[in-house]
């Protein structure tokens, strides 16, 4: 689900998921599948959230997030849970795949 706040334009949305997407593919090998399940610009300051399913150390699937530090240009990782086999199937049917 992509939700914009009335202060992020179309064009600056493009360039905060190009920047996001980009960092993401230096912290997963190119093989790994990933699929973005949200983005958002946060309320509380200027952020882009990011929710991704990808799998997890142990090869369970996972719902992660992700915080992108627009100022300083830094992603950090905000969490994980896992998810289930309809959650996932459903990530995969319905969202964007990174690549």
């Amino acid at each position: 689900m992509l939700m914009l706040t009335p202060s992020v334009t179309i064009e600056e949305k493009e360039h905060l998921r190009s920047a996001t997407d980009a960092l993401l593919r230096i912290i997963f090998p190119p093989q790994a599948l990933i699929w973005i399940m949200g983005e958002e610009y946060g309320s509380d300051g200027p952020v882009w959230r990011v929710t991704l399913a990808c799998q997890g150390e142990l090869g369970g699937w996972m719902r992660r997030r992700y915080r992108y530090d627009i100022p300083s240009g830094t992603l950090h990782f905000a969490g994980e849970q896992p998810l289930t086999r309809s959650e996932l199937q459903a990530v995969r049917q319905n969202t964007r795949r990174l690549t």
